[in-house]
């Protein structure tokens, strides 16, 4: 996965593909089945189906993933037993299994690497990064942001909640698309909790010649300048 998203430059500059990753988590999951959430990200959910509830599962049934090569669309999971059975997560995902990998590629273990593939990624892709994250950041941490990516997106903390709002909704998913469309051939990393999952399913239908990939708390020391995971701060 690490090879596709930051791929040798001639292949970079190879116009005619694309890629998508999204990954899920104990969050989107329990959104899936209509569980009650408490996220560490200060926003909550009520036991029952919710409108991204639904989109969720449409991004998961959405076939025409299955036919596009030249931008394959993957799937990050895990055996969340204690919400579902796994093979009932496999059911909702309508997608060849050689597109699913794990959901934790940048978490937990694996985030000592993570955090050397931001640094060449801030190198080798200069300006060539667009960002969407929360709205938690401070002017100066953006500034800082701002000298080294393409563009930057900032959404609500709150937005799983907002979304049942049609208008917010709406809004959201305009403006990603909106984004997609003006690009070709960048980089797009989304840490914005069970949103970048829906937000990323608009970005590639509008646009498949993009790299769209679902980071998630692996960005928030970068982006927020603080530990919010626990495997954060057991990095070495």
């Amino acid at each position: 996965m690490t090879a596709l998203i930051s791929r040798p430059y001639p292949d970079s500059m190879n116009n005619n593909s694309g890629l998508a990753f999204i990954r899920l988590g104990d969050g989107e999951m329990k959104l899936l089945f209509g569980l009650s959430i408490k996220t560490l990200d200060q926003w909550s959910m009520p036991r029952g189906e919710s409108k991204l509830g639904k989109d969720l599962r449409k991004v998961l049934h959405y076939p025409k993933y299955q036919y596009n090569t030249f931008s394959p669309f993957y799937y990050g999971i895990y055996d969340a037993k204690d919400i579902c059975p796994f093979h009932e997560l496999l059911s909702k995902i309508y997608q060849h299994p050689k597109y699913l990998t794990y959901a934790n590629l940048f978490v937990n273990s694996n985030y000592p690497s993570t955090k050397l593939l931001h640094q060449a990624l801030i190198r080798d892709y200069r300006k060539k990064i667009i960002l969407i994250i929360n709205n938690e950041i401070s002017s100066l941490k953006l500034t800082e942001l701002n000298a080294w990516t393409c563009e930057i997106l900032l959404y609500p903390n709150n937005g799983p909640l907002l979304w049942e709002n049609d208008k917010f909704r709406e809004q959201a998913i305009g403006r990603i698309v909106e984004t997609a469309k003006r690009y070709r051939n960048r980089l797009f990393l989304f840490s914005i909790g069970p949103l970048s999952k829906v937000l990323i399913h608009h970005a590639w239908l509008e646009n498949p010649y993009n790299r769209y990939i679902d980071v998630g708390s692996a960005l928030d020391q970068m982006t927020r300048n603080r530990t919010t995971r626990p495997y954060q701060s057991n990095a070495e």
